[in-house]
């Protein structure tokens, strides 16, 4: 630890700074969006129309099956380019449409884990489907959707480490500029991981909050 340069940390932390806010924005815009992609991925999927059923569960096999990194390589090369996009906005897609098909799955499974006795209930009482499931399904489905759907997110912000790849400016891109200018990879990359686990374990707090928030038991 003698050796470890606090020093070259101190001076490379505005540069590390706003990585971070990269990394946060994109993490938030690409939450956001997978969220809603899978919402609507998960009505879908629970939906009596055969030809939504098939299209969600396609669109489930086929972004669970390829890694984010290959997802975001076509958003860039292909839709990237073919749309002007910047490296910032193919990374909010190709995150987004990744990280969306595990979201249905998960609200999917929060939906079906409400008791059948409430649907039933709900259409006896001439509830619409839209009211009652706003109202009392989507509710107690989200006490079993919040575990699984927070540690998905844990996992989607560190998947922002990928958009490196495309050109984008994130945490670690910059990190590794930053090793490679100062010969000191250690202290930067070092510096980087801190910055990751003190923003996933904000998270895992945050998932701690919200079970009890809802009463949820483990």
């Amino acid at each position: 630890m003698s050796d470890f340069d606090f020093d070259i940390i101190r001076r490379s932390w505005p540069i590390l700074r706003d990585a971070t806010w990269v990394s946060i924005e994109l993490f938030i815009a690409s939450l956001v969006l997978a969220t809603v992609i899978g919402f609507v991925l998960a009505i879908m999927r629970v939906s009596t129309i055969a030809p939504l059923r098939w299209f969600a569960a396609t669109y489930v096999w086929i972004f669970r099956g390829l890694p984010a990194l290959v997802i975001l390589f076509f958003a860039f090369f292909w839709l990237g380019n073919s749309l002007g996009l910047t490296p910032f906005q193919s990374a909010i897609l190709g995150l987004s449409a990744s990280s969306g098909a595990y979201k249905a799955e998960i609200i999917r499974a929060g939906l079906l884990a409400v008791d059948r006795g409430q649907y039933e209930a709900s259409e006896a009482l001439g509830f619409t489907k839209a009211h009652y499931m706003r109202r009392i399904i989507i509710p107690q489905g989200i006490r079993v959707m919040v575990p699984n759907y927070v540690s998905n997110s844990t996992l989607l912000f560190k998947s922002t480490s990928l958009a490196t790849v495309i050109g984008l400016n994130e945490l670690t891109g910059r990190a590794r500029q930053l090793a490679n200018s100062t010969f000191q990879p250690i202290e930067i990359l070092a510096a980087a991981g801190v910055i990751y686990l003190a923003i996933t374990s904000l998270m895992t707090l945050t998932q701690g909050f919200i079970e009890r928030r809802f009463a949820l038991k483990n």
